[in-house]
């Protein structure tokens, strides 16, 4: 398997999958705004149920003016009259089919480099309900995702949870790769297994300076240049670390947090279990999952 595409830069092509309803919006915008941004092909896909055979034929006996317009139409339609002529350009697909299988074989088809979407809804607290699509893509699909949450301005400053993972690795190569002028800050969330040690003398120091330690050893496997390096500021803090991506990105009014998928254990797994999920759920901004190529080489199957 070659080198992911994540890797020589910013996408080449971007694939929005839309289900066109008002909670999309977002999505649509941010695909707008990534695929000026980068000068990148933009695919704009929408998955329709299957219409059976017998539907078809009932149509078939239905005066002109009765029968459903072509869903391709409709779609362009539909987005010119929400984003007017900023969707000029943008290549529409309609397709029938399972979402999730769907979007999938379009990626592959299209050579995908990033997919775009959104979230059903938010709740109170803070938390989002991805609905089972996004869901799904997040547990299995090898092409980097970009869930959209919040309203679009431009991404200043990235955030990259990490755990010290070869998938956090990951997570901060694409973030470098794919915004190389913004500043990235890499935050690191510790716990001890048992909160009485914490009132052990020095205990907390020497902990924190084991992490510390752990995260310029980090740096120093990254794949970044020296100037990437430079862009990059760390933050070790003890505490669960989607509370303080959650914090960190409504303090900062940061936009935008990079997590690194995989298929063992760590900060993320094939399960979408775990901490990732709650980072996924609670971020108040937009989430960005790259998955380790090692797992894509393995060929884990899809869940």
């Amino acid at each position: 398997m070659t080198n992911p595409s994540w890797r020589q830069g910013p996408p080449r092509t971007i694939l929005l999958a839309t289900d066109l309803s008002s909670r999309c919006d977002r999505a649509v915008q941010r695909g707008l705004q990534l695929a000026k941004l980068w000068n990148s092909r933009l695919i704009i896909l929408n998955v329709i149920e299957p219409v059976h055979t017998t539907d078809r034929n009932e149509m078939g006996d239905l005066p002109s003016w009765r029968r459903p317009a072509d869903p391709r139409r409709g779609a362009q339609d539909q987005l010119r009259r929400q984003f007017g002529e900023s969707v000029q350009g943008a290549e529409v697909r309609v397709v029938e089919g399972e979402p999730v299988a769907a979007i999938e074989e379009a990626a592959r088809e299209l050579g995908a480099d990033l997919i775009v979407t959104g979230v059903a809804r938010d709740e109170v607290f803070g938390r989002y309900v991805l609905g089972s699509t996004v869901d799904r893509l997040a547990r299995q699909t090898s092409v980097p995702l970009l869930v959209v949450k919040s309203r679009v301005w431009p991404y200043e400053e990235i955030l990259v949870a990490t755990d010290f993972s070869e998938a956090s690795q990951q997570a901060l190569t694409a973030a470098d790769r794919f915004f190389p002028t913004a500043p990235l800050t890499a935050l690191h969330g510790w716990e001890v297994p048992y909160a009485g040690f914490l009132d052990a003398p020095g205990f907390r120091e020497q902990w924190k300076e084991q992490e510390k330690q752990g995260c310029e050893d980090f740096l120093q496997r990254s794949q970044l240049s020296f100037e990437g390096r430079a862009r990059v500021r760390v933050l070790v803090e003890h505490g669960c670390p989607e509370v303080l991506v959650r914090q960190y990105m409504l303090d900062k009014e940061v936009d935008l947090v990079v997590v690194g998928t995989h298929g063992g254990s760590g900060l993320f797994d094939k399960r979408l279990g775990g901490t990732a999920k709650r980072i996924l759920e609670y971020a108040p901004a937009d989430v960005l999952l790259i998955r380790e190529p090692r797992a894509v080489r393995r060929g884990e199957p899809s869940r």
